[in-house]
């Protein structure tokens, strides 16, 4: 249900992002669709059997994913604006995998985090430090639900903070604030996994360039209003 939640929030972010970009309510239903994702990356990382394959099918997804993105956002096959979503996520994994990496650590695992937030920040992937920062607090706090919502409100907050001093419009950020609805469903979240069927997940993991490409098309052919009458 998380995976559904998440994946129907982000389809309506992208839907009002590429056809009705004056609907500001599309971004803000849209907004609760990353820290899900952070999150259910932490829950991959715990359950699955092999963390190094886990890591490798995401950074394949990311690449694949590049070009629908760049289309979609900036209306260009390639752009070093910014990298797509994926990507976020991909390094809140290495941030995981380097926290564990230097369990009894904490000096050399805190360095490591920073240093893949920093790297997150560099290479100008979606939502900057956030995604890693995210990941690495829902897996550390993951024995206290409360704590885990609490916490991403938190991050939710100093993110929002961070997009006002670097002179984002004052509208976007009170929707960036609206990812803080997604401490609902972390809350409520009852720790069992979901159905194990092969199909789901590949359609799970697939979802993300196939929609991206969609939309690029019906954008592109105006199929749906308001294109349809401009």
């Amino acid at each position: 249900m998380l995976r559904l939640l998440a994946l129907l929030a982000m389809v309506i972010d992208h839907a009002g992002l590429a056809l009705f970009p004056r609907m500001g309510i599309f971004r803000c239903v849209g907004r609760i669709a990353f820290p899900l994702y952070c999150f259910l990356i932490v829950q991959g990382y715990v359950h699955t059997h092999d963390r190094r394959a886990y890591i490798r099918r995401l950074l394949l997804l990311a690449f694949l994913s590049e070009i629908p993105f760049d289309l979609l956002i900036f209306g260009r096959v390639a752009s070093v604006v910014e990298q797509n979503v994926l990507f976020s996520l991909l390094l809140g994994l290495l941030a995981l995998y380097v926290a564990d990496m230097f369990t009894g650590k904490p000096l050399y695992a805190t360095a490591g985090v920073l240093g893949v937030l920093l790297a997150a920040m560099m290479a100008r992937v979606s939502f900057g430090w956030l995604g890693p920062a995210l990941c690495v607090f829902f897996y550390k706090a993951q024995d206290s639900r409360l704590r885990q919502a609490a916490g991403m409100v938190a991050l939710e907050g100093i993110y929002a903070l961070s997009l006002l001093l670097s002179g984002v419009a004052f509208s976007w950020v009170l929707v960036s604030l609206s990812a803080m609805l997604a401490a609902v469903p972390v809350l409520f979240y009852n720790g069992k996994r979901g159905p194990r069927v092969p199909v789901l997940t590949f359609l799970f993991y697939a979802a993300y360039p196939v929609h991206l490409t969609a939309l690029v098309i019906v954008r592109e052919l105006r199929i749906i209003p308001p294109y349809f009458f401009i």
